[in-house]
């Protein structure tokens, strides 16, 4: 018979293992399990929630086995946020700041403040604002281009192993206004025609950062 350590409780379903013969069975509705064992063999007792325990079986007479309970963990939800999502919400901090109203002042700002009307269009914060949702735009429209020009969609074509897949993708990435009106067609006759070129120049490596030396000043 199987109970929960320190209480009368009587655990079902928990699966008995003798660890000599591999043969399991699993305790019933009253925690009585029934298995075929010898002196000498070692039975494992397992259930979620519980920790596992093990005992060696000394002689033929029925015994009972505590398992100790687990400690339970709320459950947690661990959302990810998208980079788009995270620019969006940088956004908007600044638009919680009074400082900037999408690109322009509302027309209600210049009656109800006119030193805020005047901020949103000179002031500091303002003009880091206006330059970060130019980013933003930018950003999101080479978010576009990397769902579409993704590489695994582009190693499916191409078979290209990955030192080559990558001189590719930087050599032939396409443009926001060519990704725009992509049709999968479209996609596929791109990578396709690519590839072609690709080849025939011998397969270059691509453009790349140069190293930079860095040289340790001294005291």
């Amino acid at each position: 018979m199987v109970f929960e350590k320190g209480t009368s409780l009587r655990l079902p379903e928990v699966n008995v293992r003798n660890l000599r013969t591999n043969k399991s069975v699993v305790s019933n509705s009253f925690g009585v399990f029934v298995i075929e064992a010898s002196i000498g063999d070692s039975l494992s007792f397992s259930k979620i929630g519980y920790a596992e325990a093990k005992t060696l079986i000394s002689d033929l007479k029925d015994f009972y086995v505590e398992l100790q309970s687990g400690i339970r963990l709320e459950t947690v939800i661990i959302e990810r946020k998208t980079k788009e999502a995270e620019l969006n919400e940088a956004m908007r901090d600044y638009g919680k700041k009074g400082v900037y109203n999408g690109g322009s002042n509302k027309f209600g700002t210049y009656l109800a403040s006119p030193a805020t009307a005047l901020y949103n269009l000179f002031g500091r914060e303002a003009k880091n604002a206006k330059r970060f949702s130019r980013f933003l735009d930018s950003e999101k429209e080479q978010l576009q281009v990397d769902k579409v020009f993704s590489k695994d969609a582009v190693r499916e074509i191409t078979k290209l192993d990955d030192k080559d897949l990558d001189s590719f993708m930087r050599i032939y990435r396409p443009s926001p206004n060519m990704v725009a009106n992509w049709q999968h067609y479209d996609f596929l006759e791109y990578v396709q025609r690519s590839l072609a070129d690709f080849n025939k120049n011998g397969r270059p490596e691509g453009l790349t950062l140069p190293d930079i030396e860095v040289k340790t000043q001294e005291k």
